[in-house]
């Protein structure tokens, strides 16, 4: 039987709870503090000769009790932080990529990736019959073959914007004794590299060949000034 003069475990310290919150049951070292106490009440109790020393002692552990009890009483409430919502967040993330990359493709669509427009343009150009001009005339977007067959005075063409058929080429022929010249100053002869208006000699069957290089039409072939045309 334990002696009532044994020494009880130390008070454990108010920072640590009563309760385990891992388990819901009363943590290990208030346990303990609380069996030995209760070990030497038991053995008071059973002891016949109780004495003023033994009052003293339990009147000592009750101050003990009233002074944990306290204790508990000022400590600051336990605050359970949410757990971080990680699946909310990853989610969030996600949406908000999808979103910027919506806004990218859309802004793709808007710009055409491919000018159409000026393929078609070419590929007629390249596939068009040769077309006679009796007059002063305005080269069409399918038209790449040109006669001038204008009589009696010199015939003006109204060339593309060099700057809009980067590439484009056409080809003149004269079938009258009349020159050939551009509305604007847009025309490089093959001998320069100063636009001019010139493109035909007043010679049938003087012909050139003409190409955009962005900025102006120029002359690549023609025929020599001094060929012998016969009937």
């Amino acid at each position: 039987m334990p002696s009532p003069n044994a020494n009880p475990t130390p008070i454990t310290p108010p920072r640590v709870p009563l309760v385990d919150s891992r388990t819901g049951l009363i943590d290990r070292a208030w346990y303990l503090f609380f069996l030995s106490l209760n070990n030497i009440a038991t053995a008071v109790v059973d002891t016949v000769d109780i004495g003023t020393d033994t009052d003293s002692l339990l009147a000592s552990y009750d101050a003990a009790l009233r002074s944990v009890n306290q204790e508990l009483q000022t400590l600051p409430p336990v605050v359970t932080l949410p757990a971080p919502d990680v699946l909310g967040d990853c989610c969030s993330a996600l949406v908000s990529q999808t979103a910027e990359m919506q806004k990218q493709i859309e802004a793709l669509q808007v710009q055409p990736i491919v000018d159409t427009a000026a393929i078609t343009a070419a590929i007629s150009a390249a596939s068009s019959a040769p077309v006679t001009k009796t007059a002063d005339f305005t080269v069409s977007d399918n038209e790449t073959w040109l006669i001038n067959n204008k009589s009696g005075s010199t015939c003006t063409v109204t060339l593309p914007s060099a700057s809009a058929y980067s590439g484009r080429y056409l080809v003149f022929k004269n079938l009258q004794a009349q020159t050939l010249v551009s509305a604007t100053s847009n025309v490089v002869l093959i001998d320069s590299t100063t636009a001019g208006t010139a493109i035909l000699l007043a010679v049938v069957g003087n012909w050139a060949t003409m190409v955009s290089d962005g900025t102006n039409w120029i002359i690549m072939q023609q025929a020599a000034n001094n060929n012998l045309l016969l009937e």
